[in-house]
């Protein structure tokens, strides 16, 4: 629990961040043909904030309560809590993606910056999904977060997929990704039987040391401004 609450209030941080320098209008901004968006990983409600302002009725899924709290307190503030629905559940969970897909109509799913804390009984936990899934014990103890990052990803496309609705993933890189470069979402795509995929960039910044500190090949970054890539990539 106290990690827990350790991630919410840092992820705030960051997230406050992308919402004060418009990173998340510009994700936004693509979705722009979508009315209802299920929202997988809203965080503490910035990006959630985002997208009602761009005039999507959301819902908005998340497993860390502390992060829902925050979330619900954001659009209360703002007075938009009629156009957004919390849900606390895990999407890796398959009983929790049939919940989602029998009981709530959208017509988009996004997955925004995936991101989580790390504890060994968590690592114990998701070790079995993240084998499902596909990934080598040496992979997932190397790097947990991107190991992590893609199960969510992948469990995101599968539920879209299976709702028969678009997805957008935003990511965060080093570098641009375009089709002739990219060699991971396209195949994504090809899984899930997408016939489109889109891709845009944003050189960007994140605050690092005093929100969620960020990482590059596992190798932590304790700057306090990390230059990024944010990358859009929807498949249709």
């Amino acid at each position: 629990m106290e990690q827990e609450i350790l991630y919410a209030k840092k992820w705030d941080k960051s997230a406050k961040y992308f919402y004060e320098t418009k990173r998340y209008d510009w994700m936004a901004e693509k979705l722009t043909e979508y009315k209802t968006i299920l929202e997988i990983g809203c965080g503490t409600g910035y990006s959630t904030l985002a997208l009602v302002e761009a005039g999507h009725t959301v819902i908005s899924v998340d497993k860390n309560s502390f992060c829902i709290s925050k979330a619900k307190e954001l659009v209360e503030s703002e007075g938009i809590e009629s156009q957004v629905q919390f849900i606390e559940g895990d999407i890796a969970e398959s009983a929790f993606r049939n919940y989602l897909k029998e009981n709530y109509s959208y017509d988009m799913v996004i997955c925004w910056n995936v991101g989580t804390y790390w504890t060994k009984e968590m690592l114990e936990f998701y070790l079995p999904y993240m084998i499902e899934y596909g990934l080598t014990v040496q992979k997932i103890e190397e790097n947990p977060e991107s190991s992590y990052a893609e199960l969510i990803v992948w469990e995101t496309c599968r539920l879209a997929a299976e709702s028969n609705v678009p997805i957008q993933i935003v990511d965060r890189g080093t570098e641009p990704i375009y089709f002739e470069t990219d060699p991971y979402y396209k195949n994504l795509g090809v899984e899930f039987g997408y016939i489109k995929v889109y891709y845009d960039n944003l050189e960007a910044d994140s605050i690092s040391n005093t929100g969620c500190m960020l990482s590059t090949n596992g190798v932590v970054d304790d700057s306090e401004r990390v230059r990024i890539v944010l990358i859009s990539v929807i498949f249709e």
